[in-house]
């Protein structure tokens, strides 16, 4: 885990939220043996609130983009409407087939379908109208992603990116002016925030958390 998300503080909210399934404790698990960059899980603190935020919206139609090996496909799925659906996407083709060995596990698997590619070509094709969009997939195409998806997404609708804090470069004057990096995600943030239409707060949990609803 990276060192910020494993100080006393976030150690004490873990203690006090409630704790991963053993689906998850068992892919926590596997992610960290197997993967050569497991921080890219959500954890448990991110996961716990996106299974959350799922249930409160009584969602029926779930688009994730980037499910890396699955973990917070599984916590969004929890939360799904009994004829809800999931639609996730995942570009690596690898990565894709060890997320679904996962969903195979899930009681919620009938409801989550795995697509491999391009997220940018397949959403077209979906046809889909969301109800919540989790984003945590390239981040040089975040600015795409939000053109694409806020688009479809419903009115009164959820859609967050993950990571927009970026390890905190994104406080950096030097970091934005010269890691091209930082500067991408300095201006996606920007831009949301100029954004018209919708409710938005970028929240300071584990590497930046921005939730946006659509009015």
């Amino acid at each position: 885990m990276h060192p910020d998300w494993q100080d006393d503080l976030h150690q004490y909210c873990q203690e006090h939220s409630s704790p991963e399934p053993e689906l998850l404790q068992n892919l926590t698990a596997y992610t960290w043996r197997n993967t050569t960059n497991p921080r890219m899980l959500s954890g448990q603190l991110q996961g716990r609130l996106l299974s959350i935020l799922a249930a409160l919206i009584k969602a029926e139609c779930i688009l994730e983009i980037g499910t890396f090996t699955g973990y917070s496909a599984l916590c969004l799925a929890e939360g799904l409407s009994s004829d809800g659906v999931l639609h996730s996407i995942e570009a690596n083709a690898e990565m894709a087939w060890k997320a679904k060995q996962w969903v195979e596990k899930h009681p919620k698997q009938q409801q989550i379908q795995v697509h491999t590619g391009e997220a940018l070509h397949i959403i077209p094709d979906l046809q889909l109208s969301p109800d919540m969009i989790f984003v945590d997939a390239d981040k040089q195409q975040y600015s795409d992603y939000l053109d694409c998806c806020l688009h479809i997404l419903k009115p009164g609708g959820l859609m967050m990116f993950d990571n927009t804090l970026w390890s905190g470069r994104v406080l950096n004057e030097e970091d934005c002016l010269n890691d091209s990096d930082t500067s991408n995600m300095h201006r996606f943030n920007q831009k949301v925030a100029n954004t018209s239409g919708i409710d938005l707060v970028l929240l300071p949990l584990r590497d930046g958390l921005t939730m946006i609803r659509k009015r």
